[in-house]
């Protein structure tokens, strides 16, 4: 589990409940008025703006938020490469179809494999950087579905606040509800504005940094697997890849 993520939400939590705790968030925050308006529009504006298969994406790499890359670090996967490359100098390049088909959800082994099957430094260049930034692109469409839903969640609780004014306005001959329905009214905008900064863009910013360390990883991989077809010696692929930490 992504320990940020955890102490982050766990604060969050926190200071919801110190709020009413201490009277500073009163129960007239909870509201249907605000949370249909808000979390409804939200929804209905992403799917009418988000093709479907972002969509799908979007909820199936939502785990990312919580997962942690501990397993894929660069530091764990220097030693895999150097002895990848002290295997290959002494037993040739077939070694690689030992490559751990694990290690980094599989591009070591793909990357080796696209090694033996072409025997080309360049071509093996070509075909890895196309998969890193069909990736990139990928999860870019994916961290723009939450970016937007942060970007119309105010907007949805601005609406909100304007509706429950002009129902207030309706009723201004009654003076003792107009203050609790200025309360009901001014909620949507507390709604919206919490959904995008607590959810919303959290959300976004950790995928964002999670897809460039993933971005990170496959360049270093991907260079390890070309300096071993390069036939260089180990020493040098340690040290090639020590610049990526």
């Amino acid at each position: 589990m992504d320990i940020t993520t955890i102490v982050g939400m766990a604060g969050a939590a926190a200071l919801i409940f110190a709020g009413f705790a201490g009277n500073q968030i009163s129960a007239s925050l909870i509201n249907m008025h605000g949370v249909v308006v808000v979390l409804g529009g939200t929804l209905v504006a992403t799917l009418l703006n988000t093709p479907l298969n972002h969509m799908t994406r979007a909820i199936s790499e939502l785990g990312c938020f919580f997962r942690e890359n501990g397993e894929s670090s660069p530091e764990k996967l220097i030693p895999v490469l150097v002895n990848l490359a002290e295997q290959c100098r002494m037993r040739g390049l077939t070694v690689l179809k030992e490559a751990d088909p694990a290690a980094a959800k599989g591009f070591l082994n793909r990357a080796a494999s696209a090694a033996l099957e072409y025997n080309d430094y360049k071509f093996v260049r070509q075909v890895l950087e196309q998969e890193i930034n069909q990736r990139v692109d990928d999860m870019n469409a994916v961290t723009n579905v939450y970016r937007t839903m942060g970007v119309m969640a105010p907007m949805f609780g601005l609406l909100g606040t304007l509706i429950g004014i002009i129902g207030v306005l309706k009723d201004l001959s009654n003076p003792e509800s107009v203050g609790p329905a200025m309360g009901v009214a001014i909620t949507s905008a507390f709604y919206g504005i919490f959904f995008a900064n607590m959810v919303c863009s959290p959300i976004a910013g950790k995928m964002q940094a999670k897809v460039w360390m993933e971005v990170r990883i496959k360049s270093m991989i991907m260079e390890g697997v070309l300096e071993i077809m390069k036939g260089s010696m180990p020493l040098v692929v340690e040290r090639r890849l020590q610049s990526y930490l």
